[in-house]
């Protein structure tokens, strides 16, 4: 919305207008509010939308709109029709035109975005107002920038309001100025400058933009980790919007660290290793879940007798973590079984690429080279096929 100084022409109030200016000059605990609230007093400045849309000297419509020096012209007699415009609802943000005003202060990470107002210095101090220009600019500068962006871009990548309320907890301890110096562990925040050092062509389009992507999709990956949101397929979503998955791994260590020294130091309630004994289970059933709707979208033929070995193949060689191939991680474990059994069915057409990569987001290389490793004097994939569950490979 456009607010326009309305001056009207009685002297006195005028002059009730400059008394009430000059006593703002020497009041250091003036308030926003008392400034807002002199701004609209009825009778000496009114505020109104600036819908003007002809001229009041010649009724011309061809009006020009300066919002740089806040006045509105007539392009046929030159009338300057409006004057020191203030915008409460700047898109950029800014104190004057191409200033920056990004003060962080501690506020809420996630509450209602505090207002930006855009002032022009040079026509409030033209005009006598610019006592208030600092107690504005304090009052609504946005605080906790660079929480707050990742905040909205876990809104956008997750789609959900319940995982950004659950993220707040960790942004507001490693993304704000809140911890810098308390002794801690150094904040996230700024040791982000990782990405992109190395130098090279593919590092050259990593802005804040990827680092705020890349903080988002790990403070994801950590709360799928406690158990706090659903499993979350960060490989996924790193390949979707471009990111280097090495990227979200250091990120995720960066705010483990942090959240460990918290922890340890009895100043927050967040244990980075709580839930870690339930993460096996839940990838394990998250990734089986999507072998299974992967199946349904393709249309697999008899995918039935594929998904039940699957089932019995996971339940003896994982077995919650206790069985024979548990020190296998979880999706490379899931993808050497898929692999196997498809080899069993010939009638389940399925590529080992589509395995690898589209269901479990790793590669065919990666998966084979495991394959074709030893396990109790077998390979793996020998193994996989043949131990039943009772001590040997019958």
């Amino acid at each position: 919305m456009k607010v326009t100084f309305i001056r009207h022409l009685h002297s006195d109030n005028i002059q009730q207008w400059d008394n009430q200016i000059s006593l703002t000059r020497t009041d250091k605990q003036m308030t926003n509010f008392r400034a807002n609230d002199w701004l609209t007093q009825k009778g000496e400045i009114e505020m109104a939308e600036n819908n003007m849309i002809k001229c009041t000297v010649c009724d011309s419509r061809d009006l020009d709109h300066d919002e740089a020096r806040g006045e509105v012209v007539c392009n046929d007699c030159g009338t300057v029709l409006d004057t020191n415009q203030i915008d409460t609802g700047h898109p950029s943000g800014q104190v004057g035109e191409n200033a920056h005003m990004s003060a962080q202060r501690n506020d809420s990470v996630g509450a209602k975005t505090t207002r930006r107002t855009h002032f022009c210095k040079r026509e409030a101090r033209k005009t006598g107002h610019g006592n208030i220009i600092r107690v504005d600019q304090r009052a609504h500068s946005q605080r906790n920038v660079r929480a707050n962006e990742i905040l909205d871009e876990i809104k956008i990548i997750s789609g959900s309001n319940d995982v950004a309320r659950a993220a707040a907890p960790i942004l507001r301890k490693c993304y704000t100025k809140e911890g810098e110096g308390d002794g801690h562990g150094k904040l996230p925040l700024n040791q982000m400058r990782f990405v992109g050092s190395k130098g090279k062509d593919k590092d050259k389009d990593k802005d804040a933009t990827y680092v705020i992507r890349v903080s988002a999709i790990a403070t994801m990956k950590i709360l799928s980790e406690l158990g706090k949101i659903p499993y979350q397929y960060w490989h996924q979503d790193a390949d979707r919007l471009g990111i280097d998955r090495n990227d979200v791994t250091e990120t995720t260590r960066i705010i483990k660290s942090r959240l460990v020294k918290l922890f340890g130091d009895h100043v927050s309630s967040i244990n980075p290793k709580d839930g870690m004994r339930n993460l096996r289970r839940n990838t394990i059933e998250a990734f089986e879940q999507k072998l299974r709707e992967y199946t349904r979208e393709h249309n697999i033929a008899h995918a039935e007798k594929l998904l039940k070995w699957f089932t019995e193949r996971i339940n003896v060689l994982d077995s919650d973590g206790e069985g024979p191939m548990a020190q296998e991680k979880p999706r490379m474990l899931l993808a050497m079984i898929t692999i196997c059994g498809v080899e069993l069915f010939d009638e389940v057409k399925m590529t080992k690429k589509s395995i690898a990569k589209d269901i479990f987001n790793l590669t065919v290389g990666g998966v084979n080279s495991r394959l074709k490793g030893e396990h109790y004097g077998l390979t793996k994939k020998q193994f996989i096929k043949k131990f039943n569950g009772k001590g040997n490979t019958a």
